[in-house]
């Protein structure tokens, strides 16, 4: 099935005239969430123009190197790019207020994510899905303080480090562009296909990813220099460490996965749909990690 990328409206498999017309239509009674989908991706002065629907398959139609760089190719446009995100820009040189913003949001994202895997696991019998996402889940649940080898406790710690205690850490709530995210997250992993869930969340892992240079990243997650700058607390560096370590770094490994079931399932459309929902959704959440650091900021 197509769908749309905003609202998940389905339409027949490579039906992009009608998902164009569905697009052009919200775009005229100005649906916020579709007028800045199509502002970020398809940029037109005119979307009843024939040359929309054009653009729309362009967009859509796979490179040389498959799904897979489809995905890694949309991720870093939208956030890697030579004009990169905020968020991103703002890790190359950071204050302690970032740290602060991105551990405090993302806290949120990690339970959601473990949650959301969980699913996946529950709705395949697939063994190589299965491990994938165990791999993932378990050290975030069955995890001792005491140990360095989970990211929840690392990111706890990391969040202790900036003056951020454990107990405000669980009594606090995410901002509200997060709770919309999280809201898109968890229907795709409540209503949707195992491979649309893996789709949506495996493939946010990406940001810490070595590989997404080959894809065009100018620059990746976070400085280098950032772990030899002697202000920043040694718990910082520790989860800075551990994320970006290839052994913890399981994106590419899954959009293979992704990837060979897409195809398997013919669920190519399906998989594209489930992604892009997801990068808009990353998108807010990582301007609420912004937002949460200008609060620390002003305190």
């Amino acid at each position: 099935m197509t769908k749309c990328p905003v609202c998940s409206q389905v339409f027949q498999k490579g039906d992009y005239e009608s998902l164009a017309k569905h697009l052009a239509s919200s775009n005229d009674k100005n649906d916020p969430f579709h007028v800045s989908w199509l502002k970020d991706y398809i940029p037109m002065p005119n979307y009843n123009n024939p040359d929309f629907v054009v653009k729309l398959k362009e967009f859509y139609k796979l490179p040389e190197g498959g799904l897979k760089t489809w995905i890694a190719s949309k991720f870093v446009q939208r956030f890697f790019s030579e004009k990169p995100h905020p968020f991103i820009e703002a890790m190359q040189r950071p204050k302690k207020a970032i740290f602060i913003g991105f551990g405090v949001e993302y806290y949120f994202f990690l339970k959601q994510k473990v949650k959301s895997l969980a699913y996946v696991i529950a709705k395949t019998d697939k063994d190589d899905v299965q491990k994938l996402e165990a791999r993932i889940i378990m050290p975030n649940i069955l995890y001792n303080y005491e140990e360095n080898k989970s990211e929840m406790v690392l990111l706890i710690k990391m969040l202790e480090g900036l003056g951020i205690s454990r107990e405000s850490l669980a009594n606090s709530m995410p901002l509200p562009p997060t709770i919309y995210s999280l809201k898109i997250w968890n229907s795709i992993s409540e209503s949707d296909h195992w491979l649309e869930c893996m789709s949506a969340i495996n493939t946010m892992e990406l940001f810490t990813c070595p590989q997404l240079k080959d894809y065009g990243a100018k620059i990746p997650f976070f400085s280098p220099s950032v772990l030899d700058n002697e202000w920043i607390p040694d718990s910082v560096k520790h989860y800075l460490k551990f994320i970006s370590d290839p052994a913890n770094e399981h994106s590419m490994d899954a959009i293979d996965i992704i990837s060979n079931y897409a195809k398997e399932l013919n669920m190519t459309e399906e998989v594209q749909s489930a992604f892009l929902r997801s990068l808009d959704a990353t998108e807010r959440h990582l301007q609420a990690r912004l937002t949460r650091a200008k609060q620390y900021e002003s305190k």
